[in-house]
């Protein structure tokens, strides 16, 4: 999406003389700018190039229209617009605020169409024309003139890559973007803006954003992208932002009525949470609109224009604390410059951060930058990832993998896109060093819970800790990325436990390549030494999480209007005992279904309470302590 340059505004500010003497279909015009202002650029430049055909030289007609024809790429159309209207404005505004701006969008397109240096010529001739004292104009076209600097030095050493689109089954005629992947590349997560029941048309002829994913087929193929069913379904856009190496995680940007939100949900094994919407510090009062997770679930990098940032959106990192909490959130200054930084991506290795920024030495708008951490736990200084990935035009959505060479990404600027922004794979030179290998795992506890156990990750030569991980709650699955030829120890550990330890060899075969290989370690049994409590006993303890197990239920049914009868639970075999109704802020009543210590043994309950009711089969396990941010406080 094009943004709009403007060096000093988008109203054509002429003499009352001038417009008078146009005659144009005002409600044609007004209609127009409506769909302009609303980047339904292909049905505002149809009803502009008809009030055009009514009077050649409506400056103001000639101006959106060269604006709409930029938007969809059509620069030469664009250029002779604005050079059409260049040439019938009075002579007093040629070298005015309008013939400034004028000049201006010739100069992006140039910028837009690879040509920075026919750009350049252009800049410095309407400099000669500005009044120096005008430091927002001077500081601007200044700004462009580094733009098309840097897009010379970037385009005369091009990154060789093969980018591929994913097709049909995973793209659409709308914009489709935001792929998140996860380490086995074996499922795929997207934002698209294609038509569902789910989501509303809107005026630029697209639908809102909703969240898609899609399997990858033993032949490699990805299946047809499936929308992500939720319990609740947000008027507005809705957009996944970051998944977990194993899958299990999704974070979600929102906008919600005090500004954009980020939202947490996850996958239980059979069904996806309702969204959670992430505490302070992380959400403020500001507006948050990307994270990132760490593979070891550790740190959360996120963008938010709060107070006391470098520019606008800026990068911060927060930690989460030894009880699950999250600590004071800190900004990555290094990385954030005077404007907007977006999208950071951590790379499954944990130590390189992709993002997108307009500033740095950006080709123009957003460009794609990466940031390694040293060993003495700074962050080294940005670096463009280089054209043609960057170009002068928006660059996001940029999702590394754990095979260093392969990433994927979201375009609309490769030829054969199926309409709009398409996601495509990305495939460059393969590194020689820091080569990763991907392990899955599962640790077996019988009925022992899963919450407070971790796998801690150390080099075998130099004993240095590598990273702690924290199994699935429900089913004792991991992921770990592991650098090649290296050896590591394993240690599984966990209070109530008996450790077991491992030793892996990761031979230099074993990391990814072309193609997607996961390594499996052998089941890991960890035999737990406290006995597990009955039921009486657990609520003899009136939910005591001082273990650091939390208490869980089964949500399995939301509503507008809370039930006046219990008898389709009764005749669906479920004890009315155990059902709470919360009636929360948002207006929805919330039933859930008991209370359960643990996650492993709430999901033991879902599968046997609710395995076989398919009227709520899309129940799911939901932390008790949850409610306490969504019911409504109550009144005396």
């Amino acid at each position: 999406m094009i943004q709009r340059f403007l060096l000093v505004t988008i109203t054509i500010v002429l003499s009352a003389s001038f417009l008078s003497a146009q005659t144009r279909d005002n409600k044609k015009f007004k209609d127009a700018v409506y769909l302009m202002d609303n980047e339904a650029y292909e049905e505002a430049k149809d009803l502009f190039a008809e009030l055009l055909n009514e009077d050649e030289n409506d400056v103001e007609v000639l101006y959106n229209l060269g604006y709409c024809e930029m938007s969809l790429g059509a620069h030469e159309k664009s250029i002779a617009h604005f050079e059409k209207l260049y040439s019938v404005l009075p002579p007093e505004e040629l070298t005015g605020s309008v013939g400034i701006d004028v000049q201006s969008f010739i100069g992006m397109n140039y910028q837009l169409m690879l040509k920075p240096e026919k750009a350049i010529d252009l800049y410095v001739k309407v400099l000669e024309d500005v009044d120096p004292s005008n430091e927002i104009v001077v500081n601007n076209l200044r700004r462009q003139i580094e733009h098309c600097e840097n897009a010379i030095e970037l385009m005369a050493k091009p990154v060789k890559l093969e980018v591929t689109n994913l097709g049909p089954e995973v793209n659409s005629k709308y914009d489709d973007h935001s792929p998140l992947i996860s380490a086995d590349e074996s499922l795929l997560f997207l934002t698209s803006r294609r038509a569902s029941s789910y989501s509303d048309l809107l005026p630029d002829g697209q639908y809102a954003e909703r969240i898609y994913f899609s399997d990858k087929e033993e032949d490699g193929k990805w299946d047809k992208a499936k929308s992500l069913k939720e319990l609740f379904r947000k008027k507005g856009h809705e957009a996944g932002v970051c998944l977990s190496i194993d899958g299990t995680e999704l974070y979600i940007f929102r906008n919600d009525i005090g500004g954009s939100n980020l939202y947490h949900s996850t996958f239980d094994g059979e069904d996806w949470t309702e969204p959670v919407k992430l505490p302070e510090p992380i959400n403020s009062r500001y507006n948050e609109t990307h994270a990132s997770i760490s593979p070891d679930n550790s740190t959360l990098y996120f963008t938010s224009n709060r107070e006391g940032g470098v520019g606008g959106l800026d990068i911060y990192r927060v930690r989460r604390l030894p009880n699950g909490e999250w600590a004071k959130p800190e900004n990555m200054s290094v990385l954030n410059t005077p404007y907007d930084e977006e999208t950071p991506m951590i790379h499954p290795d944990g130590k390189t951060l992709y993002f997108s920024s307009e500033g740095h030495n950006s080709m123009g708008k957003f460009d794609i930058f990466y940031s390694q951490l040293q060993e003495d736990g700074e962050w080294s200084a940005p670096q463009n990832i280089g054209y043609p990935i960057n170009t002068p035009d928006d660059d996001f959505f940029f999702v590394p993998t754990a095979t260093q060479n392969i990433a994927y990404y979201a375009s609309s600027k490769y030829e054969g896109s199926l309409g709009g922004s398409d996601i495509y794979l990305v495939e460059y030179e393969e590194p020689e060093i820091n080569r990763l290998a991907v392990f899955k795992g599962t640790i077996q506890t019988g009925d022992g819970p899963l919450e407070n156990v971790r796998i801690y990750v150390s080099d075998a030569e130099t004993n240095a800790e590598v990273g702690a991980y924290k199994p699935h709650p429900g089913t004792g699955k991991y992921v770990l990325i592991l650098e090649a030829e290296k050896k590591y120890k394993i240690l599984y550990a966990g209070e109530g436990y008996e450790e077991e330890q491992a030793l892996v060899d990761v031979e230099r075969e074993m990391a990814y390549k072309k193609s997607t290989q996961t390594m499996t370690l052998n089941d890991t049994q960890m035999k737990y030494i406290v006995p597990v409590a009955t039921e009486s006993e657990m609520a003899a303890v009136q939910m005591d999480e001082s273990d650091g197990i939390p208490y869980y239920t089964i949500q399995f049914v939301s509503l507008k209007e809370p039930l006046k009868s219990y008898d389709k639970f009764v005749e669906n075999g479920l004890d009315t005992e155990l059902i709470k109704v919360y009636e929360c802020k948002d207006g929805w009543f919330r039933y859930a279904y008991g209370a359960f210590k643990g996650y492993k043994a709430t999901l033991k309950a879902k599968s046997t309470t609710f395995g076989n009711i398919k009227i709520w089969d899309d129940a799911f396990v939901r932390e008790i302590k949850q409610y306490d941010n969504l019911v409504k406080e109550k009144t005396e």
